[in-house]
This record gives C-alpha cells, sequence and structure tokens, in this order.
C-alpha cells in the first residue's frame, strides 16, 4: 500500500478514535477499557507475527528498549487522552489534540533533521486556525478540565514517533504496531490495579462488548499498523499535519450522530481546517513522488521477513 493510501486510511479511523473512546467509558473503566482494547489488538495481530517469527526480534537490545519507550510514551499518552473524554466531548477532544502539529514539526526539525517549508507552515496553520474556530464556540463552557489533559499528551506522541523513525530501517509496521502493544500491557497493569481496587467498572453487555472489539481491532491494531506503514517511509511532520485535520470528520461523524450542534463558527472552522488538509495533502504526494522512470511497490521496498523458528 503506497505510504499517502495508508496515510488517508489511517485518518479515517482516527476520526472515530475519541467517539469510540467516550462510547467505552460508558461501560468500563478507563484502564481496564484500553487494557482490555490493547489485548484484542495483540490477539489480532499474534498470529501472523508470530507465525513469520518476528517476535525474535524483541530479544534485541538495540530494538527493544526504543520499543519500551514508545509503548510506555504512547500508551502513557493514550491513557490520559481517554480520561479526558470523560470531561469534554469527542470533537472538542479532537480539536484540542490539534496542537500536536506544533509539536510535531518541532520535534522533527530538531531530532530528525526534517525539513519544514514555508508551504507546510502555511498549510499546518490553517489546519490550526480552523480548528481553532471550531472550539471557538466553547470558550465558555466547562470542558476546560478534559481540554487540558489532552494538551499534555501530544509530545508523548510525537517523541514515540521520532523513536520509531529512528528504528532500524528492516522493520515493518505491523511487527512496530504489535510491540508497541505489547509493551503497552505491561504499562497498564499498575493502572488497572489501582482501577480495580477503586470501584471498577465492568460490563458484559453486548453493546459494551461490541465498543471494546471495535477499539481494539480498529483503533489498537489496523489504525496503528496504517500510521506505521506512512510514517517508516515519509516524513513525520508531514504525515503529522496531515493526520491532525481529522477532527473535521469527527465533527461531521458528530452532528450525524446528534452528539453536536453545529454553529457558524464550527462551519467555518470545519472548511478552513478541510483547506489545509487537502493543501497538506498535496504538498506529501508530491515529497513521496518516486524520480522519473522508477515507480517502486511496496513488494520493492517491504524488508524480508525472518525466517520461522524451527
Amino acid at each position: 500500500m503506497p505510504a499517502f493510501a495508508a496515510l488517508f486510511a489511517a485518518w479515517i479511523l482516527n476520526a472515530f478514535w475519541p467517539l469510540i473512546g467516550q462510547d467505552g467509558l460508558r461501560h468500563f473503566s478507563t484502564p481496564l477499557f484500553f487494557h482490555a482494547a490493547m489485548l484484542v489488538g495483540l490477539a489480532a495481530l499474534s498470529p501472523w507475527l508470530i507465525g513469520s517469527g518476528r517476535w525474535r526480534l524483541l530479544a534485541s537490545p538495540r530494538i527493544a528498549w526504543p520499543l519500551a519507550a514508545m509503548g510506555a510514551l504512547s500508551c502513557t499518552a493514550s491513557l490520559i487522552y481517554l480520561e479526558a473524554l470523560r470531561y469534554t466531548t469527542p470533537a472538542n477532544a479532537a480539536v484540542m489534540a490539534q496542537v500536536e502539529v506544533l509539536y510535531s514539526a518541532i520535534i522533527s526539525a530538531w531530532l530528525l533533521r526534517e525539513k519544514i517549508g514555508a508551504r507546510q507552515i502555511a498549510a499546518s496553520f490553517l489546519v490550526m486556525a480552523g480548528t481553532g474556530l471550531i472550539m471557538a464556540h466553547d470558550l465558555g463552557s466547562l470542558r476546560w478540565k478534559g481540554d487540558l489533559m489532552i494538551l499534555l499528551t501530544p509530545w508523548m506522541y510525537q517523541v514515540s514517533h521520532v523513536m520509531a523513525k529512528r528504528l532500524p530501517k528492516d522493520l515493518d509496521p505491523a511487527f512496530v504496531a504489535g510491540a508497541r502493544i505489547f509493551v503497552a500491557l505491561f504499562v497498564l497493569i499498575p493502572f488497572s490495579l489501582w482501577s480495580l481496587g477503586h470501584g471498577p467498572l465492568w460490563s458484559w453487555s453486548r453493546e459494551a462488548v461490541v465498543v471494546l472489539l471495535m477499539q481494539g481491532l480498529f483503533m489498537n491494531a489496523l489504525a496503528l499498523v496504517l500510521w506505521y506503514a506512512a510514517i517508516l517511509r515519509m516524513d513525520l511532520a508531514k504525515a503529522t499535519a496531515f493526520l491532525l485535520s481529522y477532527p473535521s470528520l469527527t465533527m461531521l461523524i458528530s452532528w450525524g450522530l446528534g452528539r453536536e450542534e453545529i454553529h457558524v463558527l464550527q462551519v467555518a472552522g470545519l472548511s478552513v481546517t478541510l483547506l489545509g488538509a487537502y493543501w497538506l495533502s498535496r504538498i506529501t504526494l508530491a515529497a513521496g513522488k518516486p524520480p522519473a522512470g522508477e515507480a517502486p511497490s511496496w513488494d520493492d521496498i517491504r524488508p524480508p521477513l525472518p525466517e520461522s523458528p524451527a
């Protein structure tokens, strides 16, 4: 799959992440929901990972330590994000997460030496301006506790993504996603134990199980694989800037489900955000275009698989 196609698919899935997360919190304690969904995601990836022998790579310190840091950072950030959904709306949460585009540009330029062009800065500004307009109508609300919690998370995601870019180039997206989930399971243990001792919330209702499976299969497995399929083959700052236009889609879905009321500032912000996202997509596609006469496919650049264990 081309890198931008994977990024676009991840963009669609991420739009559902705040909605699914908030639905899950109606049935589960935050750590228990996240922990169980991680188990579902790992179960979905395990047959392919074990069958190809990729798990042996975790024994290498050169790979294990960066993956451990990636899992710890991203897991902590996601846990805070989920808990914040108890205090704010999915659309507002998605909007507040847009600050990650600034973290991404700064960290990518500093640690990865990626060039941040004037057009990319302008397009990113449009994304930020549009989402700021969407948020403006909620300035007088009581949602700031959740909003401030979300503002604490983006730097953790970005450092995690930078570490992913520094991993050996022969690793594939599914291994990186599976290893990140594996590490996150251990990071979540103390949070889940605390939750069990402080009035745990858990449901086996059909609706609860469906939401849990959606979180595990789509958010914790497929979305991660698609994201790493994108950023392992393109600039992190460009990929992040495009992905962070997903609140526009989250807002549309929220409107469609009756969770958000349409406001003129939201419509204006949505338009500006989509314009910035379209511009970023053009920049990203142009940056990833192969030289004339060359059209490498995924099969051409896919890393060799390790031999299956005897």
